[in-house]
């Protein structure tokens, strides 16, 4: 057996020391409202640039850059 445990297993902890304390306080605190996070808007944006990025790139890769 390994003494040390493994990254997945020290990642599984990290996680859990974080988010254990983090749903207990909002499991006590049914007060406090949760933003509301537009995700459409979010992932459509983040598509956006994405794709005007990438376009941005491969036009200067293509076009701009030295050519050797």
């Amino acid at each position: 057996m390994a003494d040390q445990p493994c990254k997945v297993c020290k990642l599984i902890r990290y996680f859990m020391l974080v988010a254990v304390p983090l749903l207990v306080l909002i499991g006590t605190r049914p007060d406090v409202a949760v933003p509301s996070i537009p995700i459409e808007m979010l992932f459509t944006n983040f598509v956006a640039v994405a794709f005007i990025s990438v376009l941005a790139f491969r036009v200067y890769k293509d076009y701009f850059s030295k050519k050797k």
